[in-house]
């Protein structure tokens, strides 16, 4: 199947293939082509939502097989959404009958046009997600001349701010975690998030062997789908946490190196971090927090506020908070890692140490109002 994959095929190789699969039963022609007597001969074209539903089928899809063979990130939940994008906005504007082949330009931005009148999709960064999930799949096409010309290029996208993120104030911050809350997972995993800057994911992976004596070894991620997977960006990164009896909190959570930390009833297995943000809100609303801060309020929120807190102190390079966060490309990761590693760990830790230390010691309520935005 390798050698059939990489090998370069002429068109007439190609179609013995399909005679092949044809004869044996494996390819029913009449499901995926239909004829064009324009062409002046019969010849089979597939349709572009088939196409499309084939290049965002994780089992069949060449691409996805591509992506995976040089090792370049890809993920379940990533396929799945494109693939709920095409069913629900490629399919109902283009039907199931386009030759793949009779796209053009003016036909793609007639369809990003009509997310004008979306109801469902109002940001710009939603309505481009939906769009791309078709617009890589017929780059991919024309790059392997599937299509006789790139129908992508030129094409107009939607504009717009991103989504505004609210993050709150240190003293709301430390109202929070200064009382028990009702459900004490969801209570550390927001404290984590907050001293960490950990994606939600990258929390629901955390296992005992991860929880070192001053840092946490983010080594992986979490979904439903992928199960286990590499962090976003494909790297591994220490975060530093200079709080021994925190650390220590987070390893008997686990119970053992190979127990997720946040494990569901089953050790193996970690708990719906929906249930996070949802305890979050709630104590925010007994606190008397203001609903509008209750209901923008984002589980993501914490990243943000680890970033920015970090950043305002003052006490580290970009290239340190970089590290720290994980928001970095591979040439960076090369340009930093190898050198002055103990010094920047001691920098790291203390610029932690200096921006949470009060409120991990059960110090003074920190100044400021109920919420801020960024």
């Amino acid at each position: 199947m390798y050698n059939l994959f990489v090998a370069k095929l002429t068109p007439q190789e190609g179609q013995q293939i399909l005679d092949i699969l044809e004869y044996k039963g494996l390819l029913d022609r009449s499901l995926w082509f239909q004829k064009q007597p324009s062409l002046g001969k019969e010849a089979a074209q597939p349709y572009l939502i088939d196409f499309l539903e084939e290049f965002w089928d994780w089992e069949r899809s060449p691409y996805i097989q591509e992506r995976l063979l040089y090792k370049h990130g890809i993920h379940r939940k990533y396929v799945s959404r494109c693939a709920g994008a095409i069913r629900r906005y490629w399919e109902p504007w283009f039907g199931r009958t386009v030759p793949l082949s009779t796209v053009t330009r003016q036909d793609l931005q007639d369809f990003i046009l009509s997310f004008l009148s979306s109801k469902s999709l109002k940001s710009a960064c939603g309505r481009n997600d939906a769009i791309k999930s078709g617009t890589v799949a017929l780059r991919w096409a024309f790059a392997r001349g599937l299509i006789a010309q790139d129908v992508t290029s030129g094409l107009t996208y939607y504009s717009g701010p991103s989504p505004e993120i609210l993050i709150l104030t240190p003293q709301l911050a430390w109202s929070l975690f200064s009382r028990p809350w009702r459900h004490y997972k969801s209570m550390m995993a927001n404290k984590l998030a907050m001293l960490t800057g950990l994606r939600s994911g990258e929390i629901q992976a955390l296992r005992g062997g991860d929880i070192g004596t001053d840092c946490i070894l983010v080594r992986h991620s979490w979904n439903l789908l992928d199960g286990l997977k590499v962090p976003k960006n494909g790297c591994q990164r220490e975060v530093y946490l200079p709080f021994a009896d925190f650390l220590q909190e987070l390893r008997d959570m686990a119970g053992g190196k190979e127990n997720f930390v946040f494990h569901h009833r089953d050790l193996d297995r970690p708990m719906d971090a929906k249930c996070w943000l949802r305890e979050l809100r709630r104590e925010l609303a007994l606190l008397g927090a203001e609903d509008s801060v209750v209901q923008k309020i984002r589980f993501h929120s914490w990243r943000h506020y680890y970033t920015t807190h970090l950043h305002s102190s003052g006490q580290l390079e970009p290239h340190l908070l970089q590290r720290l966060t994980g928001h970095k490309s591979a040439a960076m990761l090369r340009h930093y890692s190898g050198h002055g590693l103990a010094e920047d760990a001691a920098v790291m830790k203390a610029a932690v140490f200096r921006v949470f230390g009060e409120m991990m010691s059960g110090g003074q309520e920190a100044s400021g109002g109920t919420a801020g935005r960024e």
